[in-house]
């Protein structure tokens, strides 16, 4: 069990460190395919808490492990967003920023996103369930390439959207701002207070979107199941 929570630590940080930073997706898509590969006959490779979510509606993971491999992918994504923080910092254009974001409606768009963010992993996780625990693929070694090219299409398609697909990286990306305020170029709590602000003014809005994040992963399970109880 040591080496499995380790493992997705290890791997949901970089692929955290990597959807914060890059902005293109497909170092998005390459990262996740080698995290994939690297861990994949370890602990199964999830590094997604709607994947595992998901492994767990289908019946190949114990709420142990549910709740085991989910505090290690929300801590990998809390330690990505300290790392990105500390590196970014917080700016008198952050400030600025800050004062525009409070001004407007932290749902805006979300009418558009929520539903792009369910049929997103809903689709990640059906590949998901459907290369790495189906009967029909059973050792097959293209699994890891399905899946990165899954999230390669899906961020490209709605690349306007911001796309998160994994709750670990709406963590990150919504915690940032905080170990930034540590490396503020004025005062850090003046910087810290600004970045509480936000986040709280944020905070209804992330737990929607990972609300429909969770609901697309476990829409996919039910469907898997429906379709071939077979491999229960």
């Amino acid at each position: 069990m040591r080496n499995k929570l380790i493992i997705e630590c290890l791997g949901t940080f970089f692929i955290c460190l990597v959807s914060v930073l890059a902005s293109n997706p497909l170092s998005v898509a390459a990262v996740l395919c080698a995290m994939i590969y690297m861990g994949g006959n370890i602990s199964m490779a999830h590094y997604n808490p709607a994947i595992t979510l998901a492994f767990f509606l289908r019946k190949k993971l114990t709420i142990k492990r549910l709740f085991g491999y989910m505090a290690a992918q929300f801590l990998a994504a809390l330690l990505a967003a300290a790392v990105v923080g500390i590196l970014h910092g917080h700016t008198a254009e952050r400030s600025r920023d800050i004062v525009d974001a409070l001004g407007e409606s932290a749902m805006t768009g979300a009418s558009i996103a929520w539903p792009v963010e369910f049929l997103g992993t809903f689709i990640l996780a059906f590949v998901v369930l459907m290369v790495g625990t189906s009967r029909r693929t059973a050792g097959n070694s293209y699994f890891g390439f399905a899946i990165a090219l899954t999230v390669f299409g899906i961020i490209s398609t709605f690349s306007s959207l911001n796309l998160a697909l994994n709750p670990a990286v709406q963590v990150a990306n919504d915690t940032i701002g905080i170990t930034g305020a540590l490396n503020a170029d004025d005062s850090v709590l003046k910087a810290l207070s600004q970045e509480a602000t936000l986040l709280a003014h944020g905070l209804p809005r992330t737990v929607l979107d990972i609300f429909f994040i969770f609901l697309g992963g476990s829409a996919a399970a039910v469907l898997f199941v429906k379709m071939f109880p077979e491999d229960n």
